[in-house]
């Protein structure tokens, strides 16, 4: 394999290790719009907090979130990145 390649394979190892690192240490930061943070802030508003934006409330209910990944979920991901990350590290630097 060439020169090129091999930095390639270094290179998207690299990023994929440093991502799936972050979605295995810090899950919630990867999903803002998770569902429980939309039931949260509904109750908020039917409690009477001031809305964020303009119509707030109107554009929460029209658009619910469509999945909520769990941190559980986010982290399987994150090892399975992790695996090939190093896979495609080690795969680099051998050849």
């Amino acid at each position: 394999m060439s020169a090129g390649g091999e930095s390639l394979f270094i290179y998207i190892g690299v990023t994929m290790t440093v991502a799936s690192l972050a979605a295995i240490v810090r899950p919630d930061m990867l999903v803002r719009e998770s569902r429980r943070n939309w039931k949260k802030r509904l109750r908020e508003l039917d409690a009477g907090a001031p809305e964020a934006f303009f119509e707030e409330r109107r554009e929460l209910e029209a658009y619910p979130p469509r999945f909520d990944l769990s941190n559980r979920t986010l982290r399987l991901f994150g090892m399975a990145g992790l695996a090939l990350g190093i896979f495609c590290i080690l795969k680099g630097l051998s050849t």
